[in-house]
């Protein structure tokens, strides 16, 4: 009997302890007026009147702890690189003469380096300026924010919580090394035939004259059309009769390798993002394939920012082979084309869809991620074989080696034929 009393008397003290303060405070504040009614006792009534004062007080410091801040935070840009820093400067603001004596500022954002929480008391017209420092080791799109103020009153019965801060994007791309040299490529191909195709960028070939639209700059009007008809003309081109050059990205989860910053996937993306970076910057028309996402060749500074933010996104998810992939993209590709597949695939199926390609004038190139070098993945010989078969120049990447070496001269396979 006397257990059991005892269990029952643990049972209440633990619900007691999970009780909020001020429901302790209440109670108390209920027993105590229940006495001071019941056995008239003065001193009863001022402990009463003096809980029920120190509940009301604290409920409205609690309140004005939250009130009257002024937030803002300054980025220079919602962009960054992996393994660069992203910078901001956050600002809180006492806007009142009424002290703020504690002020969590929260970040709920999704960055798991971004530490813009912290801990601040603010005196009358009082402001805070914390500077933050974010390490990106990881390459994505993540939520900055939204952020927000919470505050208790001294005896931590009441809290108050609310937003003062919108969320925003902060977007991670992926390393783009820069490349001494790739290899070779079947360059300009000159006497070739043009495509026929308008493009907004300029080239050497104009195809014609039409009528201004806003947007279009300034140096494309020809002056010349523009005296003859009273009106401003401008040019129009054409693609330049040049090789496009489609970077292949083989995002198969079957082969991925490693984890985070140290995997298959990664050194694909870092790769496919250098190659595009080197190749724009030589004013080659670049495209990218991936089993979900296509990006279509084109070339210019705007491309390589398209480039980098399709890279940003991508991840190894597919369950569809290089092989399939192929298949699927082959009718996209013209005569003269260029294919630099990137794959950490050990299979050799794709080897013969390449020779197929080979034979209307697709030439390829293979950068091979060793995924034997990460520890755990096939080795890349048999398929290395096939590809010196096809006569495919084939670069071999492995972990830890710097990629400028590994993509300055193919590892096996013969050069590309002129085109």
């Amino acid at each position: 009997m006397i257990s059991e009393w005892s269990r029952r008397a643990a049972r209440v003290r633990r619900a007691l302890a999970d009780l909020p303060p001020r429901l302790g405070v209440l109670l108390l504040w209920l027993l105590v007026t229940v006495f001071a009614l019941a056995g008239g006792w003065s001193l009863m009534f001022y402990a009463s009147w003096v809980l029920l004062l120190l509940l009301g007080v604290c409920y409205l410091l609690a309140i004005l702890g939250v009130g009257s801040l002024h937030f803002s935070r300054d980025t220079r840009a919602l962009r960054a690189e992996v393994a660069s820093y992203f910078d901001e400067r956050i600002l809180v603001e006492n806007t009142s003469w009424i002290p703020k004596l504690w002020l969590e500022i929260q970040d709920e954002g999704e960055h798991p380096e971004h530490a813009a929480s912290f801990v601040v008391s603010l005196g009358p017209y009082g402001r805070f300026v914390r500077p933050v420092h974010t390490l990106c080791r990881q390459r994505g799109a993540f939520q900055l924010g939204p952020m927000f103020a919470e505050s208790a009153d001294p005896f931590g019965l009441f809290r108050r919580r609310r937003q003062i801060g919108e969320s925003s994007t902060l977007l991670v791309y992926p390393v783009a090394r820069d490349l001494p040299r790739f290899g070779q490529l079947p360059g300009e191909l000159s006497g070739g035939p043009l495509q026929g195709e308008r493009v907004q960028f300029t080239t050497p070939n104009v195809s014609g004259v039409r009528e201004y639209r806003a947007g279009d700059t300034v140096n494309r009007i020809h002056w010349p059309t523009t005296a003859r008809q009273g009106r401003l003309m401008v040019k129009e081109f054409e693609r330049d009769p040049s090789a496009d050059v489609w970077l292949i990205l083989d995002l198969d989860a079957r082969h991925v390798v490693g984890q985070g910053p140290e995997s298959t996937e990664e050194y694909a993306v870092t790769a496919c993002a250098s190659l595009a970076k080197y190749l724009l910057g030589e004013d080659r028309s670049v495209g990218i394939i991936t089993q979900a996402r296509v990006l279509t060749a084109d070339r210019g500074t705007r491309q390589l920012l398209r480039t980098l933010e399709m890279l940003a996104y991508v991840r190894s998810d597919s369950t569809r082979s290089l092989a399939e992939l192929l298949i699927a993209e082959q009718q996209r590709f013209r005569r003269t084309d260029h294919l630099v597949v990137i794959t950490s695939t050990a299979e050799e199926g794709w080897a013969r869809i390449v020779r197929t390609l080979d034979s209307r004038g697709v030439r390829t190139s293979a950068v091979l991620i060793d995924g034997e070098s990460f520890g755990d993945g096939a080795s890349p010989l048999p398929v290395l074989g096939a590809l010196a078969g096809a006569r495919v120049p084939t670069y071999i990447v492995k972990q830890g080696l710097p990629l400028e070496h590994a993509l300055a001269a193919p590892t096996a396979g013969a050069r590309p034929a002129a085109v």
